[in-house]
């Protein structure tokens, strides 16, 4: 008789053998646990184990809730995806006319990167240092093609929605979904990321530079003022995939419009792209990386299965593990 508990629990020591596993797994059906479990160290330097209430860097998984915190306010009128974004911030009003709303969740704007900036460091301390605006060194990025002519990854994009979700609601990006999303869901462990902040239970990054272990640089744009990305747990991570599911965050309407697909991707011919999500045959994942932290959540919505993936060593190729697990999980 097929046992997923026993078969997930295989393969993932399996994969940890030959891979060191720092972070942890969950993965449910609807609200119950079919596998859980911590691997590694939160703190290397004071022995302190990785759990199950750890709090993770999610990075670009926060453009799962940006997505849906603009839809929200799309189907109350507030913003309209067919807009341009210099509609909303003055800071925006020179981008591609062609630009709206709906181009930069889909990631068909053709803006340029801003992660694919040549030393970005650099860029951002000479931006600070010279008390520069952000959001118009965003504006002003390269762009790369033609609204809507086709897909490439872009955080300026969803970095600009940020910005206009804090402009139309009045309050900053945080306590924006704090209000929709975090509070009504009791996602107590879920917040802005700031690593020179004290976050009680929160892992540091990990990378291997020349075969030792070492504490990982912080994200790129860590020390630009802007709204940012997010920590969360696994356990929390789940509370927003059941409520994904159910309904009870997102109307139907809304979740139609952020899983239906818009465009294929440029590395994968199996995948194509929503709001947030990229989205294969049979399920949906959102991915986010930063030095020493990967975080990835992949949705089988036809099974109602959730499995949550977040790691603190930057090494760990979590698609990998997926794959093996992958058809155990669509059972």
């Amino acid at each position: 008789m097929f046992d997923i508990r026993s078969e997930i629990n295989a393969i993932v020591n399996d994969f940890h053998k030959d891979n060191h596993l720092s972070g942890a797994i969950l993965l449910t059906q609807e609200r119950e646990v079919l596998y859980e479990k911590a691997y590694g160290q939160a703190d290397v330097q004071f022995g302190v184990d990785n759990t199950l209430e750890t709090k993770f860097f999610v990075a670009s998984v926060t453009k799962m809730f940006i997505a849906a915190a603009v839809l929200k306010l799309h189907e109350e009128g507030i913003l309209n995806l067919h807009a341009h974004p210099g509609s909303y911030l003055d800071q925006l009003q020179h981008v591609h006319r062609g630009i709206t709303l709906h181009h930069l969740l889909s990631h068909t704007s053709g803006l340029h990167d801003i992660y694919a900036v040549p030393d970005l460091r650099y860029e951002m301390s000479k931006l600070n240092h010279g008390k520069g605006d952000f959001l118009a060194y965003l504006s002003k990025q390269e762009q790369r093609f033609n609204p809507g002519e086709r897909w490439g990854y872009s955080s300026t994009g969803f970095i600009m929605l940020g910005y206009m979700l804090e402009k139309v609601a009045g309050k900053s990006f945080e306590a924006l979904l704090d209000e929709m999303f975090f509070k009504p869901l009791s996602m107590k462990d879920t917040g802005l990321h700031n690593p020179r902040q004290i976050i009680k239970k929160r892992a540091y990054g990990y990378t291997i530079d020349n075969g030792e272990c070492r504490n990982a640089e912080d994200d790129k744009l860590a020390e630009i003022e802007a709204p940012g990305e997010l920590y969360s747990t696994v356990k929390d991570l789940q509370l927003w995939c059941e409520a994904i599911d159910d309904g009870s965050i997102l109307s139907q309407a809304s979740r139609e419009l952020m899983f239906n697909s818009y465009a294929s991707v440029d590395f994968d011919p199996r995948l194509n792209y929503g709001y947030g999500w990229f989205l294969g045959n049979d399920y949906r994942w959102i991915p986010g990386g930063s030095p020493g932290y990967k975080a990835d959540i992949w949705q089988f919505p036809e099974r109602k299965r959730s499995l949550i993936m977040l790691w603190n060593f930057e090494k760990v190729n979590a698609y990998a593990l997926f794959e093996r697990m992958r058809n155990c999980i669509a059972r």
